[in-house]
C-alpha cells in the first residue's frame, strides 16, 4: 500500500526572496548591521548572496507576479481561506498548524500566497495543454464519490519494515484480529492495538477520503477497498507488498462539482508533469511571451535562458 503522503507545505519563496522582501527600497548604502569592526551594508549582503541566488530570486518574484496576475480572477480569497482551513484540520487544528508554519518560517499570509501560486501553476499547465472545463467534469463524474478507509496493518519483514513479522506469523495475526472484528470487537481500539501503520493506527486506522478512480493505494488494497461498501470490513484479510491488512469502509459520500474542481485542476496539472517534465517551462516560456518578461542583466538573462531551456528549477 502506497504510505498516505506526509502534506506538506507549498514551496512558497525561496530563502533569497524572503530576505530581498524585507527590503523597504534599493539602497546599496543602507546598513542592516552596525558594529566595532564594521557596518554590514546591503551592497555587501547582496555580494554574499551572489548573483545566482539573486537571479533565482529575482526570477521567483517575476514568476508570481505574473501568475498572480494572469489567473486573479480564477482564485478567489474565499478559495483560498476554505483550502487554508481544510490545511489546518489536516494538520491537527489551527494552534498546532500555527506552530508549524511559525518553525518554517512562514506567516499565514505567505502559506496562502503559496496556495494562490500554486492553483494558479495548476491553471497555466491545464491552459497549455488545453484542459477543457469539459474533461475537467468527465474527471468529477469519476472521483464524485469518496470512500472514507480505515485499516489494521500487520507487517511483514521486509526492506521497509526490518521489525515486521515472518510472512506466515503475520498473515496467523491478522487473521486473529479480523476474528475477534466478526465476533463484535471493535475495529477502532484493535487497530490502536495491533496496527503496525504507526501513522495512522491513534487514529483507529483511519486514512482519510480517496476516490477510486483516483486512488493513493496499491493495486491490491485498492482492489479489495472500494469493491467494499458503508461500513463493511473485508471478508479475509488482503495481502499487500506491505503486509496483511483488514480493511474496512468507515463512511461514504458523493462531492459537489465545486467541491472537487479545485483539487481536480492541480490533480490533471500533475499528471500532466509526470508525462512531460517540460510542460512547465514551456507554459512559463507562454507566459513570460505574453507579458513581456525580460532579465535586464546579463546574469538574470542567463538564468531565465536555463531555466525555461529546462536546464535549471523555477
Amino acid at each position: 500500500m502506497k504510505k498516505i503522503k506526509k502534506i506538506t507545505l507549498p514551496i512558497l519563496l525561496s530563502t533569497s526572496v524572503l530576505t530581498l522582501a524585507g527590503c523597504s527600497s534599493i539602497n546599496s548604502g543602507e546598513k542592516y548591521i552596525s558594529s566595532k569592526a564594521g557596518d554590514v551594508t546591503q551592497s555587501e549582503v547582496l555580494e554574499y548572496i551572489g548573483n545566482q541566488n539573486i537571479s533565482k530570486a529575482a526570477t521567483d518574484v517575476a514568476i508570481r507576479k505574473v501568475l498572480l496576475d494572469k489567473y486573479k480572477d480564477k482564485i478567489s480569497d474565499d478559495l483560498i481561506n476554505k483550502k487554508f482551513e481544510e490545511a489546518q484540520n489536516q494538520y491537527g487544528g489551527k494552534e498546532q498548524f500555527e506552530e508549524l508554519l511559525k518553525k518554517e518560517g512562514f506567516s499565514s499570509d505567505k502559506y496562502k500566497e503559496g496556495l494562490k501560486v500554486r492553483l494558479a501553476q495548476a491553471y497555466m499547465i491545464n491552459d497549455y495543454n488545453n484542459v477543457t472545463e469539459d474533461k475537467i467534469k468527465e474527471t468529477y463524474e469519476k472521483e464524485k464519490k469518496q470512500y472514507n478507509i480505515a485499516h489494521i496493518l500487520i507487517s511483514v519483514k521486509g526492506e521497509t519494515s526490518p521489525n515486521g513479522l515472518s510472512d506466515e506469523d503475520a498473515k496467523k495475526k491478522a487473521e486473529e484480529v479480523l476474528a475477534k472484528i466478526k465476533d463484535g470487537g471493535d475495529f477502532s481500539e484493535l487497530a490502536k492495538e495491533n496496527s503496525t501503520d504507526t501513522a495512522n493506527s491513534s487514529k483507529g486506522g483511519e486514512l482519510g477520503w480517496s476516490s477510486k478512480d483516483n486512488s493513493p493505494f496499491v493495486k491490491e488494497f485498492a482492489e479489495a477497498a472500494y469493491s467494499l461498501d458503508k461500513g463493511q470490513v473485508s471478508e479475509n484479510v488482503v495481502k499487500t507488498p506491505f503486509g496483511y491488512h483488514i480493511i474496512k469502509i468507515l463512511d461514504t459520500r458523493e462531492l459537489s462539482f465545486e467541491d472537487l474542481k479545485y483539487s481536480i485542476i492541480e490533480e490533471l496539472a500533475n499528471k500532466a508533469i509526470s508525462s512531460d517534465p517540460t510542460i512547465s517551462s514551456k507554459a512559463l516560456q507562454k507566459i513570460f511571451d505574453e507579458y513581456g518578461v525580460n532579465g535586464n542583466t546579463s546574469e538574470v538573462k542567463s538564468y531565465i535562458n536555463e531555466m525555461l531551456a529546462g536546464t535549471k528549477n523555477s
